[in-house]
């Protein structure tokens, strides 16, 4: 075994000498991943940051018993042994039906979009000028803003090859270009942050660096003179983002490992309504340019397109090669890792569909009630389904968005604000792989933070 070969012949390698020495299947894992960053504060490179990784992953099975290791030292000495304690893990293990990897050949790959070569060949003094011209861009917006946390901007290459006893080679390869803004808003004694981020595999697709700055500014603006809401039952709207976040909560609900495990509210709700007949929740890992697309996930499984809830009823959850097996229905694709981790169901591009109504009329509707735009914490319970959060945004009032709000705790539980959900945006956008359009619940308690 050469270390100096090829990424994709060191996998196929790893692979091919597991089985020589014992496996029964085996499973090779290999990547790396670029990720350059640069922080600038008041026109000044506060930080350059350049992070190379890489390493290899290996599973095999004997008898239904696994074994798994990784590492990052790809010398031969190091990887013939890596090989030879990975089978003696086995001995170790306790076997299972499931212990199998997948053998389904994958179809001709689409095309992703999922690697720019404008992104991949961005140099630093690019990146340095794009956050300089968000920050500027923030404090032209207004007097008050006087200084910023900082501007980030930077780019992520990562590489993966793939081989398995019967997949023998899968190469996925894909870029990202990001950034962010903080600036802050100053009036009397009060300071309040803003920020926002953008992030797109190609770099066309980024907002400009401009509106960056304006938006995160705006928000930060947006929060002066911020105070309580009144404590009640009201109606809710989360903005497209805060109800990303929500449903970035709600995904540990879905996952097949979590239902098996009984640890879900969702067990056991397959065709049952889940949700209002407003919801559609998809995970689908092969949209165009989509941040979390990719043609295979971390078992070797075709990824694929996949309606979990449609028109409120949930139709079928994520799965691992694992889970799949215990429950007898296809893989979803969702078995996703890293070489020095198992697969775990995760998200690919997970996201409630766009709706037909916008933003202002879901807050037109409303007589008294509060507009989220910000979710801190993590309070989503995704096995009980309790729900409890700390949150920032404006109250509402005759269908009008009246004066910030903070400080406040919004509770439910999540099965009854899935199926409470009575207004669905039509402003889905992506700048992260889980998204969601603006969502308005009919009714949730409203509290001052304890």
């Amino acid at each position: 075994m050469a270390s100096s070969s090829t990424p994709v012949k060191l996998a196929e390698a790893m692979r091919q000498q597991s089985e020589r020495s014992g496996a029964q299947e085996s499973e090779s894992f290999v990547e790396f991943t670029d990720v350059t960053e640069f922080r600038v504060r008041a026109g000044q490179v506060e930080l350059s940051k350049k992070s190379l990784m890489a390493g290899v992953g290996l599973r095999v099975y004997r008898d239904g018993r696994m074994g798994f290791m990784y590492t990052t030292d790809i010398r031969d000495t190091i990887l013939s042994e890596m090989v030879n304690r990975t089978l003696a893990l086995t001995s170790q293990a306790s076997p299972r039906d499931e212990n199998k990897l997948s053998q389904v050949q994958l179809p001709p790959e689409p095309d992703l979009q999922s690697v720019d070569d404008a992104v991949v060949t961005l140099q630093g003094e690019d990146l340095i000028s794009m956050a300089r011209v968000a920050e500027n861009s923030a404090f032209a917006q207004d007097k008050r803003i006087e200084t910023v946390r900082d501007v980030r901007c930077g780019t992520t290459i990562n590489e993966i090859y793939y081989s398995n006893t019967y997949v023998p080679r899968q190469i996925f390869r894909s870029a990202m270009v990001w950034i962010t803004a903080t600036p802050v808003a100053t009036q009397g004694g009060q300071k309040r942050e803003g920020e926002f981020t953008d992030r797109k595999r190609f770099l066309s697709d980024l907002m400009r660096p401009e509106q960056v700055g304006e938006t995160a500014a705006r928000r930060a603006l947006a929060k002066l003179g911020a105070g309580t809401a009144p404590p009640g039952r009201y109606p809710v709207v989360f903005d497209a983002e805060a109800a990303g976040v929500f449903l970035q909560g709600l995904f540990a609900a879905f996952s097949a490992q979590n239902v098996l495990e009984d640890r879900s509210f969702l067990a056991g709700k397959v065709g049952q309504p889940v949700a209002s007949p407003l919801v559609t929740i998809v995970d689908d890992g092969r949209i165009r340019r989509g941040l979390g697309s990719r043609y295979f996930d971390g078992e070797g499984v075709e990824a694929r397109r996949t309606v979990v809830v449609e028109g409120g009823t949930l139709r079928q959850y994520l799965h691992t090669m694992t889970s799949s097996r215990r429950m007898g229905v296809p893989p979803t694709g969702n078995g996703l890792r890293t070489y020095d981790t198992l697969p775990t169901v995760g998200p690919t591009n997970f996201y409630i569909d766009y709706g037909s109504s916008s933003p202002d009329k879901l807050v037109r509707e409303i007589q008294s009630g509060l507009f989220v735009t910000r979710i801190a914490g993590v309070g989503a319970d995704f096995v009980s389904g309790a729900y409890s959060q700390l949150v920032e945004g404006q109250w509402i009032e005759a269908g009008k968005l009246v004066k910030p709000v903070e400080g406040i705790t919004i509770s439910g539980n999540m099965r009854d604000m899935l199926l409470g959900i009575d207004g669905v945006g039509k402003d889905l956008e992506f700048r992260n792989n889980v998204a969601s359009p603006t969502l308005r619940f009919r009714e949730l308690t409203v509290a001052a933070e304890v």
